[in-house]
């Protein structure tokens, strides 16, 4: 007896190939298997399951990946309450809620622009104009505001107020107090610049990111929103919906040199503060009512902000 012979009878008589063998038959027998080949020989776009899963599979996809880098690249952390960003216009009025940071880290020479643009004709350089030189805080701030996505909604926002379809003024050129940016719907009231010799110190708020640096710059951009969605969410409030919403807040930029930092690399750093009505206009009898944003309202903002500093740190990083 061959080899080859002795192996298949070894195998044949095995009761695992047995058992499998006598499944195939009975499958084969029922009709099981042509009915399963009919099946997956079908074209791959044939049901509306498959066409369906085609169209909406690679959004959900990117989404939540962007979803999860984001809040992996960008973590929050709490600003401390005595940070001028707290300082609403009316702090009897309004309480402020959900103060956040988002942080990175960028090349401090991307926070630098030349004081003016040239262009070299022949053998001659030839200054077209003479700019103003914006500080590391100024293109920090501009840098955010001139994002695609506020740029689209700086867009609307003048559709909307009838200035045409137009972004306004974004900050490109610079940044000052008293600025009305995007149509007048944000205004900067505040900004710090950091002298040479000063030894001004800012400390995170958190224990992974306590680190000290001296504070380059700091903007605070504040914005006021309609009154009638505050409103509407009050009348629905006043009858027992469990939120309301915001009236307006305040946005914070930062420039930071870390104490041991790589050498070139600064913080930048984008806070936001809101601010709400301590109590229902329309039923004030009862005081306050502890009542706040839908968090998944919340955690959309959020994931928004990290959007925006995410095409923010980009486009320093690209030079634009």
């Amino acid at each position: 007896m061959t080899l080859p012979i002795v192996i298949t009878r070894i195998i044949s008589s095995s009761p695992l190939i047995t058992r499998l063998s006598s499944t195939f038959i009975g499958l084969q027998r029922s009709g099981a298997l042509n009915r399963g080949y009919s099946t997956f020989s079908k074209p791959l776009l044939s049901s509306r399951r498959s066409i369906l899963f085609f169209l909406i599979g690679p959004p959900i996809l990117y989404l939540t990946t962007t979803f999860t880098r984001l809040l992996y690249q960008y973590p929050t952390t709490d600003i401390h309450r005595s940070h001028p960003v707290y300082k609403s216009t009316d702090d009897v009025r309004f309480k402020q809620l959900y103060g956040h940071w988002f942080t990175a880290r960028v090349p401090y020479k991307s926070l630098i622009r030349p004081v003016s643009a040239a262009e070299r004709i022949g053998d001659e350089t030839v200054v077209k104009d003479v700019k103003h030189k914006k500080t590391p805080i100024e293109i920090w701030t501009s840098a955010l505001f001139c994002t695609p996505t506020l740029g689209l909604e700086a867009l609307g926002i003048g559709l909307l107020t009838g200035n045409g379809f137009t972004t306004g003024d974004r900050g490109k050129e610079r940044v000052y107090v008293g600025q009305e940016l995007a149509h007048g719907v944000f205004n900067v009231i505040s900004i710090e610049e950091a002298a040479e010799d000063t030894t001004s110190l800012v400390t995170l708020t958190e224990q992974n990111d306590g680190v000290n640096g001296k504070l380059l710059g700091r903007a605070v951009v504040a914005y006021d929103l309609p009154d009638y969605p505050t409103h509407i969410w009050e009348v629905a409030a006043k009858y027992g919906a469990p939120w309301r919403h915001i009236s307006g807040g305040r946005h914070c930029f930062e420039v930071i040199e870390e104490d041991g930092a790589k050498d070139g690399e600064v913080l930048v750093r984008f806070g936001c503060v809101i601010d709400m009505e301590r109590v229902n206009r329309l039923d004030r009898e009862k005081g306050e009512d502890g009542k706040g944003m839908p968090w998944l309202y919340v955690w959309l903002h959020e994931v928004y902000a990290r959007w925006l500093v995410d095409g923010a740190v980009n486009r320093l990083r690209r030079g634009l």
